[in-house]
This record gives C-alpha cells, structure tokens and sequence, in this order.
C-alpha cells in the first residue's frame, strides 16, 4: 500500500501563527558567512526561506572546519560565501541562493532595500553601524548576533528604536575612532574573527535568530521577543539575561526615512549629476556615509581620488611611490567644489547607493554601479 507523503514542512506548519508560504517568498540577507552565518542559513534552508543572499568577504581557514557545518576539508582557500550559497542550496532545492564576496559596505545602503530581513553574523562594530544606519533609514527590521567562548547574545533592530550604536561603550567608540583614523594607511591593529569561539554557541545563538527572523517574516511581528532589548547567555552557567536598551536622542547615526524616487547609473565625475538632475548651482549632494577626498600624491602627483571612506582601505598610501597622501573627509558636494571634478572609480563606490539632493524640495535618488562591465 502506497502511503501518502505529506509536505516536507508539514511538522512545522502545525504551528498555529506558520506562514510557508509567506517564508517561501521572503528575500534574506545574511551578513557573515563564519560560525553564525553557517548555523543561520541552515536554519533558513531548512524551514524553506524562498531566497538567501549571503554576503562575506573572507576565505576559509583551516580553524573554520571545525565551527562551520557547511565547510569541508578542501574548502581551505575558497570564499566562505560561495561555499556557503552553494552547499545551502545543496541541502534544500526548494529555495535559491546567491552571494557576494565583498565587504558588506560595498553592496551600499540602495541595495538593502532588495530584502525583506537583514541577519547578521559579523566580527566587527563598523559593519554593525553601518548596516543599523542603512537599514534604519529604508525603515527594516534586522537581527544582530555575537558570540565568544560560551558567551552570546542576540539583538533585534526597528526603524524607530534604539540602534547599534546606542549601546556602544566609551571604550569601544575609543577603538572604532582608532580603526578609522588609520584604515585609508592600511594599519589594522584587531584581527577580525579570531575571537574564541565553537560549534555549540554559534548553534544557540544562530538558532534564537533565526527563531527571531521568521515571526517576522510571516508577519507576526508582535510576537518579536527581543525587540529594543539584548539577549544573552553564559554557557558556563548556562545562564540568561535580558536588558532593556536606551534610544539615545543624539546618536548621530538616526535619519530619517527616505523613499528614493529614481536611479542613476554612477557618472564619471560628480559634476555631471547636475546635468542629469538639471540642478542649478546652489543645489548639491549630500551623502549618507562618509566619503573621502584624497589629494594627488605630492612626490610623484598621482591623482586626486574619491570615494566611500568604507572601500577605500590602504588608499592613503601611494601605490606608485608609497607617500601618505593627505585625505578629508565629508558628506556634502556642491558643484563648484573640486570633488566634484574627480573621475570616479567604480571600485570606491557601492553596487547601490543612496544621496540626497539639497534643495528647496530635498529628494533622494539611486546611484548604482554596474556590476557587470
């Protein structure tokens, strides 16, 4: 007698508030393809998230075998995105994948809006800002986790509430103030990932964000545990706490919400926006993130070069003559100024960002880089 076979999703779909198919048509950016990101796409994959984007910029290290469930012997080498993507859509084939192997910051704010959730699983607080500041602005929700040893915790994000950065300590703007200053020489004192870490915590916390995710996913956002508070637990003692955090009024890092209205191909020179936007010349750009003007080299006049302070490591330094070039850093360019005449690198710029247009009536557009030329 031939049995019949019920949904492969069938157990979990007998939870009362489950939404399959609201999961099947969902769109999710993991951020961190390591320990975490390994645990969260395979919960993705398995409870059958429609499509996973998984960005990570680093290689597989022989250290990451043992922590990492989707990474094998021979993977040494290999871009832990790719790898990840790939084996995810090995374990379920009702769900599709694909990745970047990029720094985060180089997708840009624009591109955020591509995905319905945003989970992250980072070893470094200029990625946590960066994506609480973009997503904040395009109105997401994201889920944050860390671990160390057997400690963790996890944090979701709002629109409204507090961010990242507002639960930063002295102490740790102190050493993001530090990394900045010296990121465009390429000194970089923290060495990212190497923290102490195993299996079992990233599993703990990897799951509970994941757990988080989907209420939101299938729109059940009320039931969202964690919101505007941080979750954590000491394996030792395997004990738990949650603390409530402060929305700190003056974070610099709360825009407001914008709606861009149209995308544009990223120009030669930031002079010719004002003739695609048909901009007079009190009217200018105002950037979102930081970008960064560095002046020709002085010992054998290489170019000035502009860009997104975020992509633009080691920049400070000649690569004809390795002179420190002299750099500033700002937001805002009005048409007369002398950055607004520098070609323009595709490299330094993101996939998919955002600027505002200052004017009488402020509006915000798209730049976008082709990926493929």
């Amino acid at each position: 007698m031939k049995i019949l076979e019920s949904s492969k999703y069938d157990r979990q779909e007998r939870i009362t508030w489950w939404d399959q198919s609201a999961l099947s048509s969902s769109k999710v950016l993991v951020v961190g393809a390591g320990a975490l990101g390994n645990e969260i796409v395979k919960n993705l994959s398995l409870v059958g998230v429609g499509h996973i984007t998984i960005v990570d910029m680093d290689l597989i290290e022989h250290t990451n075998l043992a922590r990492c469930v989707f990474f094998r012997q021979g993977d040494e080498g290999k871009y832990k995105a790719e790898v990840l993507a790939n084996s995810a859509k090995n374990l379920n084939s009702d769900i599709s994948t694909s990745f970047f192997s990029v720094p985060v910051q180089k997708l840009g704010n624009a591109f955020l809006q591509n995905f319905d959730l945003v989970i992250a699983g980072l070893d470094n607080r200029e990625a946590r800002i960066w994506l609480g500041a973009s997503l904040r602005r395009l109105g997401k929700v994201w889920i944050d986790g860390a671990i160390e040893g057997l400690m963790g915790k996890v944090q979701t994000f709002t629109p409204t509430g507090p961010c990242y950065a507002c639960s930063m300590t002295d102490e740790e703007w102190k050493i993001l103030a530090h990394r900045r200053s010296c990121s465009l020489l390429g000194i970089d004192e923290m060495i990212g990932g190497h923290t102490p870490t195993n299996a079992t915590t990233s599993s703990i916390i990897a799951g509970i964000e994941t757990q988080e995710a989907i209420k939101y996913l299938v729109g059940k956002s009320e039931l969202g545990a964690i919101e505007n508070k941080i979750f954590r637990i000491i394996g030792e003692q395997m004990a738990t706490f949650l603390s409530v955090v402060d929305l700190d009024e003056n974070c610099p890092y709360h825009d407001d919400m914008v709606l861009p209205t149209k995308v544009y191909k990223l120009p030669r020179t930031l002079l010719e926006v004002w003739t695609e936007l048909k901009l007079d010349s009190q009217e200018y750009i105002s950037f979102y993130d930081d970008v960064v003007f560095i002046d020709p080299c002085t010992n054998c006049h290489t170019p000035p070069e502009l860009g997104y302070a975020d992509l633009m490591a080691k920049v400070g330094t000649c690569k004809s003559c390795g002179e420190t070039r002299q750099d500033r850093s700002f937001n805002r360019v009005r048409k007369d100024d002398l950055a607004s005449q520098v070609f323009l690198k595709k490299e330094y710029f993101p996939y998919s960002s955002l600027i505002k247009i200052e004017s009488e009536n402020p509006y915000t557009v798209t730049l976008k880089v082709d990926i493929n030329e």
